[in-house]
């Protein structure tokens, strides 16, 4: 007895295995992972430099160049190439497809901490990024405000991005659209000058006393205590009070020759949401995460921070990737059911018990009939003798 004749006459049997596939199917389709962009391995490593105020020759000899070096010489490596900008550098490798990606990713990052104290002290940055087609932003939103001040601005997106990277499923979160705070200290040139005291040295005394250095360790009796001379600084009293030169017989400190401030940095970009002065906060999905139940998480923890947010900063919701999500998995359960609903159109004028009995048989047969059938001509024309062929 096939396969074909056992399932017809245990068409009990049949039922039974046909509706706990359709129950395992659905238990499935409901749990399995989802999002727009599939997640698989890509052996390319990009390193980002940035080195402020620099031209693109110089970027090219001093950060470029050295960076190409030390991922060429890796081994399995296809091909590097740099693009190149005054004060930024990016520079790509593609490594063999056929190689672990996340292994040469390590490969990679081992060989630029190695060349990294031979790049500029100057440097602002230096970013190891692997490539991923999943890290990319779900949702964006946005906190809209005509009148706070940058402060606020500022401490408000920085709150909700660390409130989102808590969220379950959430691979990171960024935020942009405000200048980085930053601590202005403007010189008195006229003041130094008068006192003699070279802009160098202010520069030197700023940076020795933002510096930890260890200092060795000391052995009492069977103990042993670790010495570090702490210099960061904390606030801007202290660094108004750092101690810059001695002169005429008093020690001159940094507030005697400079004005030290809070500020930001220079605005390098202008964002608009609506047509209002906005900054973005975004937030991207882990590999292997349903994008409904993230997106749901990030909602309610939107709307909860919306409470805390002061009356001149209003939370706007802008981009949701899941809309296109949902688009698209609504257009195939409706190709499937548009398929099902043919087929079953096509077999009602046999009835539906036979209808159902045909639809079963001939997925079976497909599964296992068909290929069986090919595998028994198949053996059968390698061992009947062959026709002879007249000449």
């Amino acid at each position: 007895m096939n396969l074909a004749a056992f399932a017809v006459r245990r068409y009990q049997f049949t039922l039974v295995v046909f509706f706990m596939l359709v129950a395992l199917g659905y238990y499935a389709f409901s749990n399995i992972a989802r999002q727009e962009d599939p997640h698989f391995e890509i052996p390319i490593v990009a390193v980002n430099a940035v080195l402020p105020g620099a031209d693109p020759v110089d970027m090219e000899k001093l950060v470029a160049e050295p960076i190409e070096d030390a991922l060429a010489g890796l081994d399995d490596v296809k091909k590097t190439w740099s693009q190149i900008e005054a004060g930024v550098a990016v520079v790509r490798v593609e490594f063999d497809w056929s190689k672990d990606a996340a292994k040469k990713y390590d490969e990679a990052i081992r060989e630029i901490n190695t060349i990294r104290p031979d790049l500029p002290r100057e440097l602002r940055s230096l970013d190891i990024i692997k490539a991923n087609p999943g890290n990319v932003n779900i949702v964006q939103f946005a906190l809209v405000s005509p009148r706070a001040d940058y402060r606020q601005m500022y401490d408000a997106a920085d709150a909700f991005k660390d409130r989102l990277e808590q969220v379950p499923g959430v691979r990171d979160a960024d935020w942009w659209g405000i200048p980085e705070p930053e601590i202005q200290v403007a010189l008195d040139l006229a003041r130094l000058a008068q006192l003699r005291i070279p802009v160098a040295r202010v520069v030197d005394a700023m940076r020795s006393e933002n510096t930890d250095i260890p200092g060795g360790a000391v052995d009492v009796d069977t103990r042993r205590f670790n010495i570090k001379a702490t210099g960061g600084y904390e606030n801007l009293d202290e660094i108004a009070n750092t101690v810059v030169a001695a002169a005429n017989g008093r020690i001159v400190r940094l507030r005697d020759v400079a004005d030290v401030r809070w500020g930001f940095e220079e605005t390098a970009h202008i964002t608009r949401f609506n047509g209002r002065r906005a900054a973005f906060v975004a937030a991207s999905q882990k590999d292997g995460y349903n994008i409904f139940d993230v997106r749901d998480a990030l909602y309610a923890e939107a709307a909860d921070f919306a409470t805390t947010l002061p009356p001149d900063i209003r939370l706007e919701y802008g981009f949701d990737q899941s809309r296109n999500v949902e688009k698209r998995l609504g257009r195939l359960t409706f190709d499937l059911g548009l398929a099902i609903a043919l087929v079953m159109v096509t077999l009602l004028p046999l009835g539906l018990r036979a209808a159902g009995v045909v639809m079963v048989s001939a997925v079976v047969w497909r599964r296992v009939e068909e290929p069986a059938n090919r595998r028994i001509r198949a053996w059968a024309a390698a061992r009947l003798p062959k026709p002879a062929v007249a000449r």
